[in-house]
């Protein structure tokens, strides 16, 4: 089995929770492959992409471009371009942006 997505056919939407936006390229329901999703993240200066679990996915981040702070349960860890993070989905993550620049964020998730 294979798909084809094209990224140029999806726009940022406001993701609704908090001061971001979402491109979500793929996006899949269990059953039609181990890959949930994958797509980007907007988030702008002074913005945030607020705490939140999903049990059912495994999620990874790679910092595109800017810098930010992961927030990682009760933890907040500074994260700059070309980082990458690992997270089950049962642990509190999220982002924000205190920069005077965008933060974009590549995401991958797939169910556990």
């Amino acid at each position: 089995m294979w798909k084809m997505f094209d990224s140029k056919e999806v726009s940022f939407e406001p993701y609704t929770k908090g001061v971001a936006d979402i491109k979500r390229i793929m996006k899949q329901k269990p059953g039609e492959g181990k890959f949930e999703g994958l797509g980007f993240l907007h988030v702008p200066s002074k913005g945030i992409f607020p705490q939140h679990t999903h049990p059912e996915k495994e999620e990874i981040y790679y910092i595109v471009s800017g810098s930010g702070t992961l927030l990682i349960e009760d933890k907040k860890v500074p994260v700059n371009e070309g980082a990458v993070l690992y997270v089950s989905g049962d642990t509190p993550h999220g982002l924000s942006n205190s920069s005077d620049q965008a933060l974009i964020v590549l995401y991958v998730t797939a169910f556990v």
